[in-house]
This record gives structure tokens, C-alpha cells and sequence, in this order.
């Protein structure tokens, strides 16, 4: 019963520790658009991939955050609060 019980715990520690290892990965670099210059500029923060609340640069609480450029002028795909 006990090294049943211990087999058990060691596999939900298992899966438990790839989980958190994934969303980690998630977590990619940030870019916005500077209205001044028209260019895509990264920021140093956090956002993710998987779907949630828009991520939005932290210094007007109100700019979208994206990935990475598809062009100097250009961000990508909008990014979501990890």
C-alpha cells in the first residue's frame, strides 16, 4: 500500500513540475510600437503567448505589448499577461 502510495506521489510531482516548466516557455520577449520613430521597440516585459488579459507596457498602462517584429515597423501578434 505504501509503495503504491509513494509511486503515486512521485508521478503527480512529475507532472507537476513539466507543467510549471511549460509556462515558463511561454514567457517571451515584448515589443511595442513608438509612436515617435514608427518603430517596433522590445521592452523589458513579461508576457505570454497563451491567451488571458492583454499585456500592456507598464510605463502608460495602456500600450499593447506584441512579439517579436515582422518588420522594422512592424510588431507582431498581441501578447497576453502571463
Amino acid at each position: 500500500m505504501i509503495p503504491a502510495a509513494l509511486v503515486l506521489l512521485g508521478t503527480g510531482a512529475a507532472f507537476a513540475t513539466k507543467a510549471a516548466n511549460t509556462n515558463r516557455s511561454m514567457v517571451i520577449p515584448t515589443y511595442r510600437m513608438d509612436p515617435e520613430s514608427g518603430l517596433c521597440v522590445q521592452v523589458g516585459q513579461e508576457c505570454s503567448t497563451v491567451q488571458n488579459v492583454v499585456c500592456r507596457w507598464s510605463a502608460d498602462g495602456m500600450t499593447p505589448l506584441h512579439s517579436a517584429p515582422i518588420s522594422p515597423t512592424e510588431c507582431g501578434s498581441v501578447l497576453f499577461k502571463p
